[in-house]
């Protein structure tokens, strides 16, 4: 692997500390911004869910065809970061769902490539020390900008007209956003464009647990951020700020955690995931609005844990996995989280008891799976998680392969139907023709 200097690693962390004042203003106020023109959770699930769906089709086409994030990259990374940033500004003159909702999918999209592109620019460029270390200061310069931006989308809601706020809250992430771009553009990827992908996975088991894991502990934090802001807003009757200082005292955490967890061990990040499970019964406990800041100290802390055992765990992958596709499976993964959550807040619309027991249950089979089919995570021995491993991957499997061949076959059966239908309709109308010949 080519030896990259300190110059190449400290633009990414200084990219995350730009890009998080950015996304704080943005991405991090958007579903206050949804609340506040009139939207119930089942609309912002709609919305959520539309983006989506995009940018999961968009991640399969990917991790069929990686070659496309393989060739000219930073050309590409370039590209959709700036044209990411230039949503935000056409999401702020709009107000219609449908609008709405095509330009957070082109946001989705543009996103999740840019997510896809930054990993593989780390996997493929550092080892699995180095990445723990980038990713660790990159979470924390994040989180600090965050803080700084929270702080100021606080200060501006609670400043600006009701009307207007976000025209110009918007805008103005969007401009402080593309100077990570112009960051980006300053780094050297050529040598990633000399990256290959394996043609086959040597540990299939191993991939299939720790993708499952993340993709629902994911899915736990996306749909509490479709019922937490509302059920503050709209069922405790928290002003638009709160929400925002959420987010802001969250981020504070978020910083400490990033250094308190990077350098641990997975028996360490663990116990933080297990405590992140705690979250949504504090959340339901609680009936006033300003007492939910603490409350989100609390579970942003943990849930860097968890988000971070997911990380490392592909950073350790890639060795055999493979940057390009540890990459594209990572940005594919926290598509498929939000696609799960936001039907389920859909289905749970206003009512606030269920939508924090599902949440609950999502993080308790975050821990289930974690802690009986991950080796490094797992309280059971090594032995015994590779069975558990190698169990539920064969169980998966064998029910998609069910699963086909009953679609396959109702598919035909029903082909079969219209067929036979259509020749009983032709044999019908010959009759009917010869009949009126006959007359």
């Amino acid at each position: 692997m080519r030896v990259l200097g300190p110059r190449f690693k400290w633009i990414l962390v200084l990219e995350a500390l730009f890009a998080g004042v950015y996304t704080s203003l943005t991405r991090g106020l958007f579903v206050v911004y949804l609340v506040s023109v009139g939207y119930a959770v089942e609309g912002i699930s709609f919305v959520v869910m539309a983006s989506s769906a995009s940018s999961t089709l968009l991640g399969a086409f990917l991790y069929r065809r990686p070659t496309f994030i393989m060739r000219r990259p930073k050309i590409k990374l370039i590209f959709f970061h700036t044209f990411e940033r230039i949503t935000w500004i056409l999401i702020s003159l709009v107000s219609h769902t449908l609008f709405i909702s095509i330009l957070y999918s082109a946001y989705m999209i543009s996103s999740s490539l840019i997510s896809t592109l930054i990993a593989f620019t780390i996997y493929g460029s550092l080892e699995e020390e180095e990445i723990r270390d980038v990713t660790g200061k990159r979470s924390a310069a994040s989180g600090v900008s965050s803080v700084l931006g929270y702080a100021l989308g606080a200060f501006l809601l609670g400043l600006l007209p009701p009307y207007e706020k976000f025209s110009y809250i918007f805008p103005l992430g969007a401009i402080i956003g593309l100077i990570s771009t112009l960051l980006v553009s300053l780094l050297d990827l050529s040598h990633l464009e000399e990256a290959s992908s394996p043609g086959r996975v040597e540990q299939p088991e191993r991939i299939f647990s720790t993708s499952s894991f993340f993709m629902v502990f994911l899915a736990s934090g996306n749909f509490g951020g479709i019922v937490w802001t509302p059920y503050v807003m709209n069922r405790l009757g928290g002003p638009d700020f709160i929400p925002a200082l959420m987010s802001l005292f969250g981020s504070i955490s978020s910083i400490t955690a990033s250094l308190f967890w990077k350098g641990r061990s997975f028996t360490a990040l663990r116990m933080g995931l297990l405590l992140n499970a705690l979250g949504p019964l504090l959340i339901w406990m609680t009936p006033s609005p300003v007492l939910h800041i603490p409350i989100n100290v609390y579970t942003s802390f943990t849930y860097t844990a968890g988000n971070f055992i997911g990380s490392f765990l592909f950073a350790r992958y890639k060795e055999w996995f493979g940057a390009v596709k540890s990459s594209v499976l990572l940005g594919l993964i926290g598509s498929i989280a939000q696609l799960v959550a936001s039907p389920l807040g859909m289905l749970v619309g206003g009512d606030y008891l269920l939508g924090f027991t599902v949440m609950f249950a999502l993080k308790a089979l975050a821990n289930l799976l974690a802690f009986l089919t991950i080796p490094e995570v797992a309280v059971v021995s090594e032995d015994v998680a590779r069975t558990y491993s190698r169990i539920l991957y064969s169980s998966s499997l064998t029910s998609y392969q069910f699963a086909f061949e009953i679609s396959k076959e109702t598919i035909l059966t029903i082909l079969r139907l219209i067929i036979f239908s259509a020749v009983i309709v032709m044999l019908y109308i010959i009759y009917r023709v010869l009949w009126m010949l006959m007359i």
